[in-house]
Order: C-alpha cells, then sequence, then structure tokens
C-alpha cells in the first residue's frame, strides 16, 4: 500500500466538512487519497452500482456509500446503512462563512457580517423568520461574484439592517439574529 504524498499547492482540493457537531479539514489530492485533520490516508470510491451505491475503500475497508446533494452544501449521506447529514464547504466558501461572523453552530445566535464590501442584490429572510444552518439569508454581490451569506446555526431574524441596492463594507453587520429554544 503506497502513502498518500502530501497535497499542496494546488495538487488537490480541500474542505471544510461539518458532520455530527465537529468540524474536519478534508484534502483530496489528484490521486483520489484523502489528508483528514492532518492524516494521510488511501482511498478510491467505485462507479455507481444499483441505487446510486458506490463503494467506498478508505485505508483497505470497503463501505457502501450513497451520497445526495442537498442545497447550500448539505449532503445526505448511507453508509453501510446509516444515514448522516454533512455541511461541505470548498476552502473559499469556508473562508468567506468565517469572515461574514460565522464559524459554526456552536457559536449560537450571532450577527451575519459583511465578508468584503459590496452590494446587496437579494435578502432571503423577513424579520421574525426562523431559519435553520444553512439557509441562505443575504446575497451580496461582490467582485462582479454573487455571494449567499447563510445562516451558521438555528436562529430568529431579528433586525435586517441593509435593502437590496444597498452598498455595504466589509465587517459591516447585515442581520442580527436571537437564538431560537428547541423543543
Amino acid at each position: 500500500m503506497r502513502a498518500p504524498r502530501a497535497v499542496d499547492g494546488g495538487t488537490g482540493s480541500r474542505y471544510v466538512v461539518s458532520v455530527a457537531g465537529e468540524t474536519h479539514d478534508v484534502v483530496v489530492d489528484v490521486d483520489g487519497n484523502v489528508v483528514i485533520d492532518g492524516s494521510a490516508h488511501e482511498a478510491s470510491l467505485s462507479g455507481p452500482g444499483p441505487a446510486r451505491m458506490r463503494t467506498l475503500i478508505l485505508d483497505g475497508k470497503p463501505r457502501a456509500v450513497c451520497a445526495e446533494t442537498r442545497s447550500g452544501g448539505f449532503w445526505e449521506f448511507e453508509i453501510d446503512g446509516d444515514r448522516v447529514g454533512a455541511e461541505v464547504l470548498d476552502a473559499r466558501a469556508a473562508r468567506v462563512r468565517a469572515l461574514s461572523g460565522g464559524a459554526g453552530s456552536e457559536r449560537g445566535a450571532a450577527s451575519l457580517k459583511a465578508p468584503m464590501p459590496g452590494l446587496v442584490v437579494e435578502i432571503a429572510v423577513e424579520t421574525g423568520e426562523i431559519v435553520e444552518p444553512g439557509a441562505a439569508v443575504v446575497i451580496v454581490e461582490a467582485m462582479k461574484m454573487e455571494n449567499e451569506l447563510r445562516a451558521t446555526a438555528a436562529a430568529r431574524v431579528e433586525r435586517i439592517l441593509v435593502a437590496p441596492g444597498e452598498a455595504v463594507e466589509k465587517g459591516q453587520i447585515l442581520v442580527e439574529f436571537a437564538e431560537v429554544e428547541r423543543k
């Protein structure tokens, strides 16, 4: 078994994966091997089989896997018959999330901030609305790209401080949230 080589300088794709309340740094190199939180693993994935099932071989251990994408980087996986949800962000989306004030659901309700100067294109929520993690909140255009800023935790929209067409500065608070009680 060949040891996976280190991934650097554009030889792989970097992702931030949040599952079961934990966040992991995942890099997939050009050969399909992965580095998870700095630990290298040999991996391969078979083509789709019946019912879109694939076989993932991770460090020599096969697992039956089916993955379905949801909106906003959310995925639902079935692994050996168990279902699990995960949020998968590429490195750029994770940086935008961090700059916009959302670093994960453990922070609870927090303000949504502009990650860079731009123009508000759309407000996707209303005051009083309950949002779930990953729900689109505000779309900001910056450098000719639209950035969909999302809720990082379940929260109630307390105040919307911007309007479509408004220019915003980096770090400006766009939406304030309040915590919601979970039953």
